[in-house]
């Protein structure tokens, strides 16, 4: 991000341009502040409405900005040399106003957007005339990478900059942050305001070279986080979060590349094989989302969070669940559209688990869940099987009270739900199908079927004894 006090004497102002967008003539201004650069477009209009303010305000000189014309002013060499007139106009305050630089010149650059100092001064005088409205309508707020990047950077530089108002100071963006329940943080207020288009976090924001995964922050400033929804931009773009494990009961990342659940648990270690008994624990973290991500796997720095109760992994790519053994508090998994081909002896990570959604997988066999004892919703649609004999594996558990088959093979299938509840025998008037208890004409039916299954049973074993 840009720095102006620290280089003005590294800024320069060029128009190296113009375009003309629907008959009205822009000038492409080039704001450079060292390494950091963005372009600005303003019509000879709002040249004329800065330079009155700056004429009354800053005792500019009223003959400076090159006078209107109005005949021939869409001549080529006309504009052309209007282009160059006010680029060394613009050059001419920039030498005048460097150190002063007034927040209606400022503004002019779109300082406002792309300077630390002058990104906060607009964000602290919103927090002084809204901050108590907004803590009163939610205590949740979204900020982007270069929100907090800004504070990140602030917060390490001595105060004050200069005399500025009282509601540009930064103490108003503190105690605002301070009071913060709740944050989201995406790479652009755009794409938070696109509601699903997270995906620019290579993108340079607006018209500068300003790349968000670029941002390193920290988030010191929130001192009574509890619920945190990352959206876009990788955790492992905090630089430092200790303190943030002893307040955080819920977090949210989505719409990331992050491949391993040791760069959200471990996200601001540089080195994430390292010893992890050693690394704090997120002492509070009882619901974890993780959801349209591109896991793979999950590893051993899932234990750092042992109160997780909930833990959402849908739409990554996870093909099996080690490790989870770890979350003894563990009572909700929902791993929704990955790629899970098969359940082998899941009681053994999952013992305690309540809630477990496998919809929209490969799962063919559920032989692998028959002594999770503790489930009371399994949901396994849209996934590959095919077998009513599946099903049994999963009747016999003594909980089991909500089951979603449907988009499986076997939900096309003639009297497919008596079928299937035929196999809870005695429990089936308990069961929710599909979101749907049985009918009495399917539980009569259910009831038939599993008598004959019984008496085919017996009979088997009355054979085998005769033989």
């Amino acid at each position: 991000m840009s720095y102006y006090h620290k280089f003005a004497t590294e800024t320069t102002i060029n128009i190296p341009k113009y375009v003309e967008t629907n008959g009205v003539i822009f000038y492409d201004i080039n704001v450079k502040v060292k390494d950091v650069e963005w372009w600005v477009q303003r019509r000879y209009r709002d040249f004329d409405e800065l330079h009155d303010k700056l004429v009354s305000e800053q005792s500019v000189s009223k003959k400076l900005l090159p006078p209107k014309k109005m005949i021939g002013n869409k001549n080529p060499s006309f504009i052309d040399q209007r282009r160059r007139d006010l680029e060394e106009y613009l050059q001419h305050l920039l030498g005048f106003l460097r150190i002063a630089m007034p927040r209606p010149f400022a503004e002019f650059l779109e300082l406002n957007k792309y300077d630390i100092n002058f990104l906060l001064q607009d964000l602290a005088k919103y927090f002084c005339e809204c901050g108590n409205a907004l803590m009163c309508v939610s205590p949740e707020y979204s900020f982007t990478c270069l929100d907090l990047y800004s504070i990140s950077e602030r917060m390490g530089l001595p105060c004050p900059f200069e005399d500025i108002p009282d509601s540009f100071d930064f103490s108003h963006v503190l105690d605002f942050c301070c009071q913060l329940e709740i944050i989201s943080i995406t790479p652009t207020k755009a794409s938070y305001e696109a509601g699903s288009d997270y995906n620019s976090i290579d993108v340079p924001i607006g018209r500068s070279n300003i790349i968000p995964k670029n941002l390193t922050f920290h988030l010191n400033a929130f001192r009574n986080l509890k619920q945190m929804k990352v959206y876009g931009i990788s955790t492992e773009n905090f630089s430092e979060i200790t303190f943030l494990k002893t307040t955080l009961t819920t977090l949210y990342v989505h719409n990331t590349t992050i491949t391993k659940i040791n760069q959200v648990i471990l996200c601001d270690n540089i080195h994430k094989n390292e010893d992890i008994e050693q690394v704090s624990k997120w002492d509070v973290l009882g619901y974890l989302n993780v959801s349209g991500n591109l896991l793979t796997s999950f590893d051993q720095s899932i234990k750092l969070a042992p109160k997780l109760h909930t833990l959402i992994a849908d739409q990554n790519r996870l093909k099996s669940i080690k490790y989870l053994n770890h979350l003894p508090q563990l009572r909700t998994l929902s791993l929704c559209e990955n790629l899970i081909t098969d359940c082998t002896d899941w009681h053994t990570e999952l013992g305690n688990l309540v809630s477990l959604n496998l919809s929209q997988n490969k799962i063919r066999s559920l032989v692998g869940l028959r002594k999770m004892y503790s489930l009371v919703s399994l949901d396994l649609s849209c996934n590959q099987i095919d077998d009513i004999d599946e099903v049994d594996h999963i009747g016999r558990l003594p909980l089991l009270e909500q089951l979603r088959l449907t988009g499986n093979p076997l939900s096309g299938t003639v009297d497919y739900r008596p079928r299937v509840f035929a196999r809870f025998n005695e429990r089936a008037p308990d069961v929710y199908l599909d979101n749907e208890k049985g009918t009495p004409r399917e539980l009569d039916t259910a009831l038939v079927l599993s008598a004959l299954r019984k008496s085919s049973s017996s009979q088997g074993s009355s054979n085998g004894v005769n033989r």
